[in-house]
């Protein structure tokens, strides 16, 4: 998308993986299903992370 919109040089972090269908109440407890996993956010925010301390070294 970015790259249609002539945006080229931003670093992001992306799944390539097909979503899987969603799922809004556990089948066998009745249960909300929460739509992420808590950690995945700040997961992703220490990657970017990683990617600005190897651009600062370069």
């Amino acid at each position: 998308e970015l790259k249609k919109r002539g945006i080229e040089h931003l670093k992001v972090v992306y799944s390539e993986e097909e979503p899987l269908p969603a799922k809004t109440v556990d089948e066998e407890t009745g249960k909300p299903i929460p739509a992420s996993v808590a950690f995945v956010p700040s997961v992703v925010g220490l990657i970017l992370a990683g990617e600005v301390i190897k651009d600062l070294i370069k």
